[in-house]
């Protein structure tokens, strides 16, 4: 038997308009700095009718996103010249 721990991070966006979920992305980054991307509409309705403001909403976290990746990858490199 054995245990085996990894480590991720995990991001998830909440798309709202007001106080109601409208759309809501789930990101796992592994310790290589690889995304898994999962996303889900909960109100089609409310998405179509502020379609402008939720793609700049889903821009600002897709940068969150390349943000973290590049920490990742940026200490990975650092470990890389250490060794």
């Amino acid at each position: 038997m054995a245990l085996e721990t990894i480590k991720t991070t995990r991001l998830v966006g909440n798309l709202k308009v007001e106080d109601i979920l409208v759309k809501q992305y789930v990101v796992d980054i592994n310790v290589q700095g690889v995304s898994s991307i999962s996303e889900l509409i909960y109100d089609a309705n409310l998405y179509s009718q502020n379609r402008a403001e939720m793609r700049k909403q889903e821009e600002a976290f897709r940068n969150k996103r390349y943000e973290v990746e590049d920490a990742i990858l940026a200490e990975l490199a650092k470990e890389d010249t250490a060794k």
